[in-house]
């Protein structure tokens, strides 16, 4: 893209940055779920999304920067940096142990497990993956009791491989795949795109350019911060906390933004962007992501990501594609859509959404059978 000549070159390198993009973030949740002891997987995983927020407060301020030509190829091209430095580290990263395990490879699994904890005896981790195989497949030297454990004879006559286009036919991944498509599409519902994108505009009306752009960066700056405490307290307070009194505290935020732009009340709105963001940034940003890495169990776990990164998507799109003229068909009412959403959402999520703080993949999975 830095070195785009046409139009059309700097679409088809936007278009492979973007298969790239969305297959990261399918797979490194996943990853750092797989590899991560129980009682820190929270914390791993929300440093992953930590990561990306850092990434779009350092895009803005680049933005910010070089918003002249022809400085727009330095900011584009930085992003080959990152990616260089990803190929490099990535070269160091261990296959997933329960990946291995599944695919009946467990001394590889054991000696990945041994080298990440730093210790001799996996014994008890390993316990909790004993049902991911069949006992025919298991190698002697990995023969134990949890390995050689019998699994159910319906898990036994169901098909090896779960895919995109049979995950819903499987009883106990459908309660947990129609809950991880809710998250990521409500997660969109909710209209965090749209303060993204209405924040320098309301800004703008009482600022000068450079003034808002700076505080939008600063929104940028707050939404690090945010994030970063959720990091910390996730694995302490637990996943359902941090959403729901999330998703709440954005229902109110999201009004005061609404009532804000439809009184012509610009402090108000302004300060509710901020709100809006310090709601969203350390759950229902996070937490949504996290869940979909944990609710299913290594064999349906890629499947389900890859339908909870098209769910997240889908909605992104009918948002953008249907906020403004909702918005000129309804003016500021359009934020009680959003309010709605997160209403309703919510009390689904509180009704359904299981706890998965200090529980195994295996033990979360198995409350969906």
């Amino acid at each position: 893209m830095a070195l785009a000549v046409s139009p059309a070159m700097l679409a088809a390198g936007r278009f492979v940055s973007g298969v790239g993009a969305g297959a990261a973030v399918v797979v490194a949740p996943l990853y750092l779920s797989e590899i991560a002891p129980v009682r820190r997987r929270g914390s791993l995983n929300l440093l992953n999304q930590l990561s990306i927020v850092v990434g779009i407060l350092l895009a803005l301020t680049v933005g910010m920067l070089a918003n002249r030509r022809p400085l727009w190829r330095l900011s584009v091209g930085g992003g080959l940096v990152l990616a260089c430095v990803h190929v490099a580290v990535g070269a160091f990263a261990v296959e997933s142990p329960r990946f291995l395990w599944a695919r009946g490879r467990h001394a590889e699994a054991r000696a990945v497990l041994r080298r990440l904890r730093g210790v001799a005896d996996v014994d008890d981790e390993v316990a909790a993956w004993g049902a991911d195989v069949s006992p025919e497949d298991a190698s002697p030297e990995d023969a134990s009791p949890a390995a050689a454990s019998p699994k159910p004879a319906e898990l036994r006559a169901e098909p090896a491989r779960v895919t995109i286009f049979n995950i819903f036919r499987f009883a106990q991944y459908r309660r947990a795949w129609l809950l991880v498509l809710l998250l990521q599409f409500g997660q969109q519902l909710s209209g965090i795109n749209t303060v993204f994108y209405y924040s320098s505009a309301v800004l703008e009306r009482m600022f000068s350019s450079h003034l808002s752009s700076v505080l939008t960066v600063l929104i940028g700056v707050l939404n690090v911060v945010a994030t970063a405490s959720a990091a910390l307290v996730v694995d302490r307070f637990g996943r359902r906390p941090l959403l729901l009194t999330s998703m709440a505290a954005m229902a109110a935020a999201v009004t005061l933004l609404g009532l804000g732009l439809g009184l012509h009340l610009n402090v108000l709105a302004a300060v509710a962007l901020y709100l809006v963001v310090a709601a969203f940034a350390p759950g229902y940003g996070p937490v949504p992501f996290l869940l979909g890495t944990e609710l299913f169990d290594v064999r349906a776990a890629s499947a389900g990501g890859a339908w909870a990164l098209a769910a997240n998507w889908t909605g992104t799109f009918i948002v953008a594609l249907g906020f403004l003229p909702l918005q000129a068909a309804i003016g500021e009412w359009v934020f009680a859509i959003f309010v709605a959403a997160l209403l309703i959402c919510g009390c689904v999520f509180f009704i359904y959404v299981p706890e998965t703080k200090g529980r195994t993949i295996e033990e979360i999975a198995a409350t969906f059978k």
